[in-house]
């Protein structure tokens, strides 16, 4: 996974939080130790979704990180 944080307007902070699937009611146990959730914010301007312009990046060569493309390899099967 690559993680990129959204800027979050001062007055959504207190109002969005990091809930995951081990947040609902009847959810499966983790392995090991449970992680939090991802963050939740999307900014309503595609223009300013920094998730969504990384993507873009990484999938036309205009920026690199490690993780992308994913190597096959190290693939964990289901």
């Amino acid at each position: 996974d690559i993680e990129v944080l959204q800027e979050v307007p001062e007055e959504m902070k207190a109002r969005t939080d990091s809930r995951g699937e081990a947040a609902l009611r009847g959810h499966l146990k983790a392995e090991g130790q449970e992680e939090t959730g991802s963050q939740s914010y999307v900014p309503p301007d595609p223009k300013d979704d920094k998730a969504l312009n990384m993507a873009y990046e990484l999938l036309r060569g205009t920026a690199q990180n490690a993780a992308f493309p994913p190597n096959p390899k190290a693939a964990v099967p289901n």
